[in-house]
């Protein structure tokens, strides 16, 4: 990373497209064999848990810490904007076409029951419907375990010979992240006008630190008192920067699972449900940046304060659209800013605007809080029904 970053300040601006386009085609080794990896685990790890009577345990689990995830980090970035007031940007006469509409809950449901199951298998951008078909199947392998004895077996091989490819691909992504690293720093460098945005940058940034050092560790101590949440935390050190750099939050999830595995000692049938799980419902560092940059629209535009109803207003909104946005992980959290600024109305409509100069880096921002969010619940869910064994850190991958 640090050698990419470097480089971007010494290529000549204008000759940096072939880096963008390879750094955007490297990134996806990332999530090469991610779907079929957690697809073929899936339905082992369902069939497996439901034997042991815990795969609802698993699922609500997943579920619930994800949705107060983004509920509390949401309040983090409501309360932060609110004590630090980001400066208001200057507005500016630029027009843009409106931003790419984030899916409805009918969308989404139509998502995960098609008329075709296996199409499941062909979307690589929502994992969570496949995922499903394979809890579907998993829990048919136990209808009769003699007929289904071959498919649990070939799902097994499945399983293994992926989580081998997975952990190639894991192991030469430190080389995509010298071309993501350079086409960042040269994107960040071509911004026009980015010292306007920086006391929201600065709030965003005391948030972050906020969340790292006291909100996460407090909230892994609350779930287990006997291990260092520091420690646990350093083992998301590599995916958390992979999603900073990449902006999105499924390309870290191949490493992810392996440093859950290799490092926390979190077994199969546990992240193999739990994991995506975490990724479409633990969208709590879009929350929290979609809800500090909707009050500096607001700041931006208007002199008149915001009341106590606005403030819950955005409480109840920002995790939603978050939570729409698990459908579509690449869109970041400007989408959802402009789907608040559309709902709010009032003039605000066009708010979001204000933020597309500044899309990728908020969108880093994000991603790099939703994968350590997302790793923290598989781990600390893994850990309540005694799935995860952590190692000592000299053994940690």
């Amino acid at each position: 990373m640090a050698i990419g970053l470097l480089a971007g300040f010494v290529l000549p601006l204008g000759k940096d497209s072939w880096i963008i386009g390879l750094s955007a085609i490297m990134l996806n080794f990332g999530r090469y064999v991610l779907l079929p990896l957690l697809f073929f685990s899936a339905a082992i790890a369902a069939f497996e848990l439901y034997e042991s009577k815990t795969l609802h345990k698993i699922i609500s689990k997943a579920i619930l810490a994800g949705i107060l995830s983004m509920v509390s980090l949401g309040f983090i970035g409501l309360l932060a904007a609110f004590l630090f007031t980001p400066g208001r940007i200057p507005l500016t006469a630029d027009t843009a076409s409106p931003a790419e509409a984030i899916p409805g809950p009918l969308s989404i449901l139509g998502q995960f029951f098609p008329s075709d199951a296996f199409s499941t298998l062909a979307n690589f951008d929502f994992l969570l419907p496949a995922v499903i078909f394979a809890i579907i199947l998993g829990l048919a392998f136990s209808h009769d375990k003699t007929a289904t004895k071959p498919v649990v077996v070939f799902f097994d091989s499945m399983s293994r010979i992926l989580w081998q490819a997975n952990s190639f691909f894991v192991e030469i992504q430190p080389l995509a992240l010298i071309f993501a690293s350079t086409a960042v720093s040269i994107s960040i460098f071509k911004t026009q006008r980015i010292a306007m945005y920086s006391s929201l940058f600065l709030t965003i940034a005391i948030e972050t630190l906020f969340v790292v050092l006291v909100f996460m560790p407090l909230a892994l101590w609350l779930f287990n008192r006997k291990d260092n949440p520091f420690k646990t935390m350093y083992a998301f050190l590599a995916p958390s920067l992979i999603a900073l750099v990449s902006g999105h939050s499924y390309v870290q999830a191949g490493a992810s699972a392996k440093h859950l595995k290799e490092s926390l000692g979190v077994r199969r049938r546990a992240s193999s449900i739990s994991l995506p799980l975490a990724l479409f419902f633990g969208k709590a560092g879009t929350t929290m940046v979609t809800a500090t940059a909707f009050v500096s629209v607001l700041n931006s535009y208007s002199n008149l304060g915001l009341g106590s109803n606005v403030f819950f207003w955005i409480l109840l909104m920002a995790p939603l659209y978050s939570l729409f946005l698990g459908a579509k992980p690449g869109l970041g959290p400007l989408c959802a800013v402009a789907a608040l600024c559309g709902a709010y109305g009032r003039g605000f409509e066009s708010g979001y605007i204000l933020f597309i100069p500044v899309a990728l880096p908020l969108s880093m921002l994000a991603a790099y809080l939703d994968a350590l969010m997302a790793s923290c619940i598989v781990y600390a869910v893994a850990n309540s029904e005694g799935l995860a064994q952590q190692k000592d850190t000299r053994h940690f991958i």
